[in-house]
């Protein structure tokens, strides 16, 4: 799927809303692991849509996936990275939504234009990615929350994850806040994220690369931030990879075997804390 291909997608389909545990980490090798192939636009178990929603700073772009199959879904928010809202975040979003999760993809840099009118341009994007204040994007991102929240979302509260400067901005957004039941976050600035992690009371599972040089140096305190919190906090490094290792579109830094346990990582993670605990079978000995 093509930026292009959403702007269309948005402009025939736009929809209007006003107003890891030790133990987590240790089952992952042993249970079924989450999908890896990232749905295509076109899967017959998804309606994927371009949306646009209201939020205290104007009209927020987006993209949103969820099981066709009729349910009670827990609400997602992926938090794209500074590339803005591309294909691969698109994908992550649908590839989400496969694991029985309505999600929303936000594109917080829509009071710039949003990321397609930017044209790719690495500058512009850049630009307005550092014009994105903190109360912008919790601003969008609380819109987003209200988009799930009124399109059916259930569960514990809503999920979060982010890449890149998408983990660092989630992790900041979910401190303090209550409704927000589980986050994930791919390589977020660890110096950043230190701040919000004593705040942050939704369970929380931190990826990094052990290869990158953005993150790298501050990994090992991050990762001791997150023990001294005393919160359900968990973090895992992947080593001999570089940034960028979990997405297929990535060509030259994708590594298949790491990407498919990060993915699961990140989907058990949501699914042990978003998702509302099953009851137990009728008849079932006590």
């Amino acid at each position: 799927m093509t930026d292009s291909t959403g702007r269309r997608e948005f402009l025939h389909r736009v929809a209007l809303l006003s107003g890891m545990p030790a133990a987590l980490l240790a089952a992952v090798r042993t249970t079924a692991s989450a999908q890896v192939t990232i749905p295509s636009e076109f899967d017959t178990s998804l309606e994927s849509i371009a949306i646009a929603f209201r939020s205290a700073n104007g009209m927020t772009l987006g993209y949103a996936s969820q099981p066709k199959a009729r349910g009670m879904y827990p609400g997602a928010v992926v938090v794209h990275d500074a590339g803005g809202l591309t294909t691969a975040v698109r994908g992550v979003a649908r590839n989400l939504a496969t694991s029985g999760y309505i999600v929303v993809a936000p594109d917080f840099l829509s009071p710039q234009g949003g990321t397609a009118s930017l044209r790719g341009a690495p500058a512009d994007i850049q630009r307005a990615v550092s014009e994105t204040s903190a109360a912008a994007f919790a601003s969008q991102a609380s819109g987003a929350a209200g988009y799930l929240k009124s399109h059916g979302g259930s569960g514990r509260g809503v999920a979060l994850i982010g890449y890149g400067w998408g983990g660092t901005q989630a992790l900041a957004f979910a401190a303090g806040r209550t409704d927000i039941a589980a986050c994930a976050a791919f390589y977020p600035d660890p110096q950043q994220s230190m701040k919000a992690l004593a705040k942050l009371t939704a369970p929380t599972l931190a990826i990094f690369a052990a290869d990158d040089p953005a993150t790298s140096a501050g990994v090992q305190q991050f990762e001791q931030a997150a023990k001294s919190s005393r919160r359900s906090h968990t973090v895992k490094v992947f080593p001999g990879v570089m940034r960028g290792f979990h997405d297929p579109g990535e060509t030259k830094l994708y590594k298949p075997d790491a990407a498919k346990e990060a993915w699961t990582l990140v989907v058990q993670h949501l699914d042990a804390h978003a998702k509302e605990a099953k009851a137990p079978a009728s008849g079932q000995a006590g």
